[in-house]
């Protein structure tokens, strides 16, 4: 009897750890199958994000590896300013709900791309702030400022040598997990595929913009034309049935949908341009993508005949060693 309730005990305790096992899981894991009705709070991509003094940003790409607990954020730069000397930037990324600071690095920068890692995320995150800190040239700085003082009617020699600088304008990208690309294979890479990731996505774009524009946009403007041929024929044919007034009101109707056909075709020509413009672009980031490619192989060809060469000298030493040993003997 003592047997069978000792076991009737040990199954009951297994059990509740089952049920706690998958209260848990559920707990942990409700945000990645539950539904969420709150606001998505992203920040769009591919749009541009104003707000910074000198500097219009992108958000390009927003990656995440749970395994690794990685961010990656692509962020493209636009100078819209005047100030001759770009600015630099800082970062600082944080969740919303805990005000946790996470590691930021940046792991790739050129004239226009930055790409920064947000490191200890952990998988529960909801939504996360990267803030950009537009650092501008100090020297710049000074001249806007001494400018502005000596706009004024009266300016002493003091106030000029007085300077008190802005702080950095701020501005900041949102990430919502929800709409954050899960990447299990997401890690640090080198400059050059970071370069070359980079050129792949803006031909990308370029590729859907040109589509966009042949497939939807230049139809379109076929279809109004059409239609306006088909109204004007129309009221043409009235015409006989019409007092003179009559006469004289679709008169102007018609030679307004006339102006209207032609805005369209000019309209067409241009969105053709800008296709071709697009076609020539991508031609040539496709060139810099082989060129790129090209100099990776040749430095890989390069350091595999280094490591040859190496192998074969150390071949070469091996019997001259034991040949030396034999005459010591």
């Amino acid at each position: 009897m003592g047997k069978i309730s000792k076991a009737r005990e040990n199954k009951f305790y297994i059990i509740l750890l089952i049920v706690v096992a998958i209260l848990f899981g559920v707990f942990f894991t409700s945000k990645w199958w539950m539904y969420d009705d709150s606001p998505i709070m992203q920040t769009p991509f591919h749009e541009t994000i104003s707000g910074l003094d000198q500097t219009d940003l992108k958000l390009m790409d927003w990656e995440y590896n749970p395994k690794k607990k990685l961010m990656e954020v692509n962020i493209e730069t636009i100078h819209s300013g005047s100030d001759v000397v770009k600015p630099t930037f800082s970062f600082a990324a944080k969740e919303r709900e805990s005000k946790e600071e996470y590691p930021v690095k940046v792991v790739y920068k050129d004239d226009s791309n930055i790409i920064v890692q947000i490191k200890n995320v952990p998988e529960d995150y909801q939504v996360i702030g990267l803030f950009v800190r537009e650092k501008r040239d100090k020297e710049m700085l000074l001249t806007e400022y001494k400018d502005q003082l000596l706009e004024q009617e009266s300016v002493d020699n003091e106030a000029l040598n007085e300077v008190k600088l802005p702080e950095p304008s701020e501005k900041i990208i949102v990430g919502d997990y929800r709409e954050i690309t899960i990447n299990n294979a997401l890690k640090t890479k080198d400059a050059m595929d970071y370069q070359k990731d980079n050129i792949q996505l803006e031909m990308q774009q370029l590729e859907k913009k040109r589509t966009y524009i042949l497939e939807e946009q230049i139809p379109l403007q076929d279809q109004l034309a059409t239609k306006l041929k088909k109204e004007i024929d129309s009221l043409k044919a009235d015409l006989e049935y019409q007092t003179e007034e009559e006469k004289e009101a679709t008169k102007t109707s018609i030679e307004q949908k006339e102006a209207s056909i032609k805005q369209t075709r000019e309209e067409k020509k241009e969105l053709e341009k800008l296709a071709e413009k697009h076609a020539e672009k991508h031609a040539m980031l496709q060139k810099k993508l082989k060129g790129l490619e090209d100099e990776n192989g040749k430095k890989t060809a390069k350091h595999d005949d280094s490591n040859e060469k190496k192998n074969e000298q150390k071949e070469d030493e091996r019997p001259k060693k034991e040949v030396k040993n034999k005459e010591e003997k």
